[in-house]
């Protein structure tokens, strides 16, 4: 499950994304955003890949093809820019979710997707998705200290971890555990390994492995599939049911 860093790791982690329904919520609300035109929406993208997160991205052909991937599943389809600056994906399995919009601030490309906002993706030349399938440049080269069994322990138990504003895990005290995910609910249990490891058992996921924690630097991190994501927030308690 799980831009993991959820933007669309988690609008992208089960489904992913798509469609044409316009992501018009900044469009006229931020003082000095300056939207791309069609035009340049297209020439921002064509040709060019983008790197979602370490587990997935998207090459932008400029014949119009899509080629996708997430969490090590390729997908393909097409891709459109709007007259008023938004991107939009068309891939069947994904369903229909908001396109992305664009904008100039500054000397900077934002997005806006699902009302949040933030820098827009890294873009690499050409097709670079097998590289990314492979794993090159995407695990951090850092030294990870994660956290010891005791303390994963104080960080779930009895909490809800969000995924984004698409879904949430409620670890309960008891070890079983209620997840959420595009309205899906299922139910499982959950354990931490002799390594700290945050680990799920829910039948209708298959096999997951572990996660583990660790403090970065600005912000908690976890290492899941072999690859480095920003964690989601935390509250106390079963937030689930607001999903």
């Amino acid at each position: 499950m799980a831009r993991l860093n959820f933007r669309k790791g988690l609008a992208m982690a089960c489904v992913l994304t798509c469609s044409a329904v316009l992501a018009g919520s900044k469009s006229t609300a931020e003082e000095g955003w300056v939207p791309f035109t069609k035009d340049e929406l297209h020439a921002y993208l064509s040709g060019k890949t983008q790197v979602w997160d370490p587990n997935g991205g998207a090459y932008y052909a400029p014949d119009g093809t899509l080629d996708t991937l997430w969490d090590g599943a390729r997908e393909g389809g097409t891709w459109s820019v709007t007259s008023n600056g938004a991107l939009c994906w068309h891939v069947a399995s994904w369903g229909e979710l908001e396109c992305e919009a664009y904008f100039h601030v500054g000397n900077d490309v934002m997005y806006s997707y699902y009302g949040e906002t933030g820098l827009a993706s890294e873009r690499q030349d050409g097709n670079t998705l097998d590289a990314l399938a492979a794993g090159t440049g995407l695990v951090l080269d850092i030294d990870r200290e994660f956290l010891t069994p005791d303390e994963a322990m104080n960080l779930v138990s009895g909490h809800t971890e969000f995924f984004g504003d698409d879904g949430a895990i409620y670890y309960a005290s008891d070890h079983t555990m209620t997840t959420v995910w595009n309205g899906v609910r299922h139910s499982g249990t959950w354990s931490i390994d002799d390594d700290g490891g945050v680990c799920w058992d829910v039948p209708a996921w298959g096999e997951e492995p572990c996660r583990q924690y660790y403090e970065g630097e600005e912000s908690l991190m976890v290492l899941h599939k072999g690859r480095d994501f920003s964690a989601e927030d935390f509250s106390v308690g079963d937030a689930t049911t607001q999903f």
